[in-house]
Parts: C-alpha cells; structure tokens; sequence
C-alpha cells in the first residue's frame, strides 16, 4: 500500500511545513472528512521515499493511504507531503474528538477566548461548557475536557461548579473522557491533605506545596526542560535527546509529584524574563498578552522566588485517573512564543494542538 506522509519536524524555531497552525487545520479538515490519519513520532527512518530514494529521517508526521482526493487538498493546501511505501512501526491512530472548553465563572473570556482562538486556528471543533451544563451532566456528551487559566489557584473553579460539578468531572474521568489543563486548569486535578483543599478534585498523586497561594510566584518568561522528547506532547518542539521549550508563564502550579499516578514530561530550568529580571530585549511583535505577562503584570516572578520556589519543579505532566489521561500544563502555550516569531506563527502552539491530539488518538497495534 502506498502513503502521503506529512512531515511536520522542527527546524529551528520553524516547521517544516509554511504554517503550524494551517497545517493543523488541515489534518482537521481530513479528519472531517473521515479520512484515517496516522501520527508519528519519536523519530525514525525511511528506507527510501519519493523526495529522498537514498533513504530519510524524520522526527514526527502524520500519513494517510495514498488517494487523488487527498494529495489534490494536499497539494492545494500548499501542504508539504512524501510518497512512502511502509509506515513507522510506532504511531497513533486520530479521531475526531468532541472537546467541551470550561468558560465557567472561574474561566471567563480573558483565559478562555485565546485558547479558543488557537484552537479555531488549528480547525478543532468545541464547544463552551458552562457550571450548569456541568452540574447537570452534560460533560459525558464530550470526549475531552479542556480547562484553561484562572484567577486564581483554581478556588474560583469551586465557586460555580460546587460539589456536584466536583463529582461530575471525577465521573467524566473515571467513565468518559480526558483531559487536559493549562496554569489554573493546571491546578484543579491535584491533591492536598493535613486538611484536605476542597477547591482541588484530588486525583492526582501529585500537590502544589504552596497549596492555593498563587501569589508565590508571578508572571514571567521562563525556559522549560523536556524530560520526555520522545512524548507525543512535544512532536515538533524537542528535537534530539534533550530539548527545551521557552513559555510564558503566569502563576502556574509548581507541581510537585507524590505518587505513581502521574509523571513528570518536563521541569522548570531557568528565568528568562521579567519585569523584576533585566534580561536581554525580546521584541513582542502582536503577542500583547505576553509582554503584559513579561514587562507590565505588577506580580513579577525574581530570580530569588525562581531558584527558590520553582526551579527544578515540575511544569509539564501527564495523569492517569481510572484509566482515562490527565494532561497538565502549568505555562501558557496559547499566549505563544517571544521574539523570534508572530504571536499567528508560534512554535508553542503545538502543545495544545499535539495535547488535543494526544487525548483523542489511539495507539496502533
């Protein structure tokens, strides 16, 4: 059987492919139209393709059977693709994923609009979900649960979704779907005790030592280690053994890991940023959320609270709760990167595109 194979591997702080976010669309689009795409990752070896007959490698991509339909969108689509023979032995079969996006009293427009807006970039369908809906069980109609920022540590989560709304998600989890939380969604799955913190779901064998203070740290920019670049939720970001990802960040969790129910895919390494840290100049292009974060929010994170508080803490990781997948990020990959691209063009776009991916796919036997 013959392929189209998508790269999609990191070159420098680009892709191979024109647009990240357009070629997302674009497999979204295929998925649509329930044509069955197949994820790479992990890198890997061709013995010969079309545009390499000597042999290539790539780090990550997706395939689908060889159509006229499909290399004609391909190619109209000014996508890059290669004809190739045999598929990667390692790969996750896509679906097409109902995802419902928390816009509850605790995660208003100014958290849940950007993320909507990269999600409405990358072709994802969604739909807002309020505190009622939750409450009255509405969550069991999605596939995944996608919890973006708060206020707060995430208490303000408490306020409109209650005990009932508590144990609808733990239902959702335990008998449904995934999911997936940036900074105060970060929050909501992990665990206190020596008294118990109601405003957590407490699932995760894992706690923020400073419990519901988020004023402990700040806003900044800040650099990320990858502990498992070989993980799907960086497929186009890390590249080789040891990779790192630059984020904002704003009053995440500093998760720290108890248990075996959750791992850590990546810490936080360094201070790059602040209104408190003189560091070199990043021009913030159209990211104005991010030089809020980084040069106006009047809670800076110092280079004494980093080394403190929250270096070597874990930033990046995944959960599982009866048997369905926690994703957890603790930076901002909807506000984008800094510097070196168009807030339109980010690189960190891919963490809540490759996340969603992720949470939606099955693995290939």
């Amino acid at each position: 059987m013959k392929y189209l194979f998508i790269p999609t591997d990191r070159v420098g702080f680009n892709s191979y492919q024109e647009s990240i976010s357009h070629t997302t669309y674009v497999i979204n689009q295929l998925l649509k139209m329930n044509v069955p795409v197949c994820w790479h990752y992990g890198g890997f070896s061709f013995p010969s393709t079309s545009l390499w007959p000597e042999g290539h490698y790539y780090q990550c991509g997706f395939s689908v059977a060889s159509t006229t339909e499909v290399a004609a969108l391909l190619s109209s689509a000014n996508i890059l693709f290669d004809h190739i023979e045999e598929l990667p032995r390692q790969s996750l079969t896509l679906s097409h994923p109902k995802i419902a996006l928390y816009d509850g009293s605790g995660a208003g427009p100014e958290f849940s609009a950007p993320l909507a807006e990269v999600m409405n970039m990358g072709n994802f369908s969604y739909e807002m979900i309020s505190d009622t809906e939750i409450r009255d069980g509405k969550l069991m109609e999605y596939d995944i649960f996608l919890v973006p920022g708060s206020p707060d540590a995430g208490e303000c989560y408490y306020r409109g979704l209650g005990d009932r709304g508590f144990q609808e998600i733990r239902r959702f989890l335990k008998e449904k779907g995934n999911y997936m939380g940036i900074c105060g969604g970060a929050y909501l799955p992990l665990s206190s005790d020596s008294p118990k913190n109601p405003y957590w779901l407490n699932i995760m064998d894992a706690t923020e030592d400073e419990d519901l203070d988020f004023w402990h740290t700040g806003s900044a920019f800040v650099r990320c280690r990858i502990d498992e670049p070989d993980h799907p939720l960086f497929a186009g970001v890390a590249a080789g053994k040891t990779s790192s990802v630059n984020a904002v960040y704003w009053e995440g969790p500093c998760i720290h890991i108890l248990g075996d129910n959750i791992r850590e895919l990546g810490h936080f390494e360094s201070l790059l940023a602040s209104g408190a840290v003189n560091t070199p100049y990043w021009e913030m292009a159209d990211n104005d959320m991010a030089d809020q974060a980084v040069h106006s929010y009047y809670n800076p994170v110092t280079q004494p609270v980093f080394d403190a508080l929250m270096k070597g803490k874990t930033a990046f990781a995944e959960g599982n709760y009866e048997e369905h997948k926690v994703l957890m990020i603790s930076p901002h990959p909807e506000m984008g990167n800094i510097g070196y691209q168009t807030r339109k063009d980010s690189l960190n776009f891919l963490l809540v595109y490759n996340g969603l991916f992720y949470l939606s796919a099955k693995e290939n036997q």
